[in-house]
């Protein structure tokens, strides 16, 4: 899904920009909650492994969406471990 939808908005930056905030828009809280389960347990719904490209897309969708939908304090970057969210953007 993500690879097709990627390759049509490569074309240029505003595209881009364009094309994630349609994506995020249709991001229900159903889904949002199934992303953020895939990426907390490495696994979709079904148990299949998600790849090392569905985990970062998957992440992406989650941060992206908390980023519109939640107060600071509810974003998974909320939940790390104290200074842990230093060294991730190290």
């Amino acid at each position: 899904m993500f690879d097709t939808w990627r390759r049509q908005v490569e074309k240029d930056d505003s595209t881009v920009d364009a094309a994630l905030t349609k994506l995020v828009d249709q991001i229900t809280p159903s889904i949002y909650a199934s992303l953020k389960t895939a990426v907390e347990l490495g696994r979709w719904g079904n148990g299949d492994r998600l790849s090392e490209e569905q985990l970062e897309n998957s992440l992406q969708m989650v941060i992206l969406y908390e980023a519109k939908n939640l107060k600071s304090s509810e974003r998974i970057e909320a939940t790390l471990p104290n200074g842990c969210g230093d060294k991730i953007l190290q």
